[in-house]
């Protein structure tokens, strides 16, 4: 705790942002961020297989991918709804409190999906969870107010630990999951029908991930310095603004000596007073607490022409024309169209990468003759594994001379462009792919397709995963330095909050779209291929209004640094 308020301190003195990016400095937020991939990427592999356990699609596989969409989307569909509210929030209390929040509402939720047996518990907990979860935004603004100069820098730390988390999370989810299933009676406690493991399958992937996610958050929210400096008043009444805070009761209620509570810089955020009588405004002179400033006020307390602010004073409505302010800066935020073009474009990456991730694996397990590649849970896993473990070390190694040479715009570009080339190439794979017969045709789905591959396919197949997950380090790690050049230091937590939200909305169309569209060509009569390859259309499309928006960003929003 000691390490945690020198860091703190030695923030405060520069600024607020830290001169360079230790890496020690940034581990515990690099955990949490870490566990959000696991707990966002791990599902991908394992929706198929947790719809048909469920058995809501009943006999009728065509409902697989609608039913698969729908659980996929629900999580980013909360998230959609409370996003901009906790990075309001976060301007006013703090990253940590929302972030310690959102990390115990997908631990907790995690443990309980791994004990879930209905396809609508699922969905209730998806849904739970995403409400009260908005860690990448705020990881995202405290990974910025500590880089400073040192953004690209910053930004490949966090692609590292997202990428990190997508190697892990989806091979080591689909190894654990369906135990009974994948490994029969040689796994432990699977000899009986109704062994623990054969009623809950996916028991040993949520609840490891769970509690790595648990500790993740509270180890974080122990060590790690708050790194919003200047919070905005709340504008609440006292007694919720210390919950809020986290603040003490009994600290709040008197001093050391009994007296009326000190009032810190902290506390101190407003620039003028209003007279409730609807006098002139009244400057306040804003008093640093600490060693003092050499003013010869270094009490900590609030003062206005002479006399001390008491908290009846601000209950009484003195410090309404700082909320009318901060009402009118919110306004002039929203009605920017830097803001607005970086979010957008924000949401359109994701909206082709999660409608992406969504279709592979539909893609994948399918049969060959069906158009897929006849592939199981873990198979998919792997091969997303590979991409995400070659993107480690181009992250740390070239994603920031990228950034120094070409900028963030054009790496968003070429990123766009290539997956559109991508989205297009993805279904001739199929073509590659060879149909062998098996006696046990009822447990195919369960069963590894990588014996069954062609050494072409092989190689065809890790290629295209490394190239998508390196244009996906280039393009989320870009937009979100684009992101932040776009946004005024006022409104840090809202705008990226507020991207964040446009990004989770395209989150649920994206997985309920191609879902959809998997579903209704499956039921085109005709061509497999044509089937197969109308869903990947979308993502494509959606490549191309990723370069349309990243052609017209003007050009101060560009970053080399």
């Amino acid at each position: 705790m000691a390490g945690a308020k020198e860091e703190e301190e030695a923030m405060a003195t520069k600024g607020g942002a830290m001169e360079g990016v230790g890496f020690r400095q940034m581990v515990p937020l690099l955990l949490v961020q870490f566990s959000q991939a696991v707990q966002v990427m791990m599902l991908f592999p394992l929706l198929v297989f947790m719809v048909e356990f469920y058995g809501v699609a009943g006999d009728d596989p065509k409902l697989l991918g609608t039913y698969t969409g729908v659980l996929a989307s629900m999580f980013p569909l909360s998230m959609f709804i409370t996003s901009f509210f906790w990075g309001w929030l976060s301007d006013r209390i703090g990253r940590k409190p929302v972030t310690l929040i959102g990390g115990l509402s997908i631990g907790i939720g995690s443990v309980l999906l791994g004990f879930t047996t209905d396809y609508y518990m699922a969905l209730t907990i998806r849904i739970v969870t995403g409400l009260f979860n908005n860690i990448t935004s705020m990881l995202k603004c405290m990974i910025s107010e500590m880089s400073g100069k040192h953004l690209a820098k910053g930004m490949a730390y966090f692609s590292v630990a997202w990428t990190t988390g997508t190697l892990i999370g989806p091979s080591l989810a689909g190894i654990l999951a369906m135990p009974c299933q994948q490994y029969g009676h040689r796994f432990p406690t699977c000899e009986h029908e109704d062994a623990f493991l054969n009623r809950f399958p996916f028991f040993l992937s949520f609840f490891f991930f769970g509690v790595f996610t648990l500790c993740s958050a509270i180890y974080a929210a122990l060590v790690v310095p708050e790194t919003l400096k200047n919070k905005k008043p709340l504008g609440l009444n006292k007694g919720l603004r210390r919950v809020l805070t986290f603040r003490s009761s009994a600290g709040a209620l008197r001093g050391a000596d009994g007296s009326s509570p000190k009032r810190t810089y902290e506390d101190v955020k407003y620039e003028h007073l209003e007279d409730p009588k609807g006098k002139e405004g009244l400057e306040l002179t804003e008093v640093m607490s600490g060693n003092g400033n050499g003013n010869g006020m270094d009490n900590g307390h609030r003062y206005e022409e002479g006399r001390e602010v008491s908290d009846e004073d601000e209950d009484q409505g003195l410090l309404s024309s700082s909320a009318k302010s901060a009402g009118a800066n919110e306004e002039s935020w929203f009605r920017n169209r830097d803001v607005q073009l970086a979010c957008f474009l924000y949401g359109m990456v994701a909206l082709f990468y999660v409608a992406f991730e969504e279709l592979f694996p539909l893609f994948g397990s399918a049969r060959v003759e069906n158009g897929g590649l006849s592939l199981a849970s873990k198979d998919v896993g792997i091969f997303m594994s590979i991409g995400g473990g070659f993107t480690i070390p181009y992250s740390l190694l070239l994603f920031p001379r990228l950034v120094k040479a070409k900028g963030t715009l054009w790496l968003v570009k070429f990123g766009s462009i290539t997956c559109m080339v991508l989205a297009v190439f993805t279904p001739f794979m199929r073509l590659l792919a060879t149909q062998v017969d098996h006696p046990d045709e009822d447990n195919q789905i369960n069963r590894s397709g990588l014996g069954d591959m062609s050494p072409l396919l092989w190689v065809v197949m890790t290629v295209h995963a490394i190239l998508i997950h390196v244009t996906g380090t280039n393009c989320f790690a870009s937009i979100i330095i684009v992101v932040n050049m776009a946004s005024p230091k006022a409104h840090f937590g809202a705008v990226n909050s507020y991207g964040q939200a446009l990004a989770s909305l395209m989150r649920v169309i994206g997985p309920g779209s191609v879902g959809l569209l998997w579903t209704l060509c499956g039921r085109i009569k005709g061509s497999t291929m044509l089937q197969v390859s109308l869903p990947f259309v979308f993502c494509g499309l959606t490549a191309l209004a990723m370069f349309v928006l990243a052609l017209v960003a003007p050009k101060h929003l560009d970053s080399r640094t």
